[in-house]
């Protein structure tokens, strides 16, 4: 195998275990987990945050991303960088 195919495998490989690592965090909203992302945030940070990126996940699970919807909605939060929630009961199909 060439160096470059090397790299790319390990790459890849990197990837797919820190997806996994963070889709489980994301679906038991692991603080302890997002700590390592940002070790100076607060818990409540760290907690919307997991709930933003598991809202605009497209291939996470809709009964999730509902739920952090109606959580983000509760609490009077938006998406990432501003924009609104879309309306109850519908979930974004791309990245915002």
């Amino acid at each position: 195998m060439a160096k470059k195919e090397l790299i790319a495998s390990e790459v890849d490989a990197a990837w797919a275990a820190f997806r996994d690592q963070r889709d489980d965090a994301l679906r038991t909203l692991d603080l302890h987990w997002a700590r390592h992302i940002d070790p100076s945030a607060s818990d409540e940070v760290l907690l919307l945050a997991l709930h933003k990126a598991r809202y605009l996940l497209v291939d996470f699970d809709p009964v999730l991303r509902h739920e952090s919807a109606a959580w983000l909605r509760a609490g009077g939060h938006d998406q990432l960088h501003g924009f609104p929630l879309l309306p109850e009961g519908e979930l974004p199909t791309k990245w915002s």
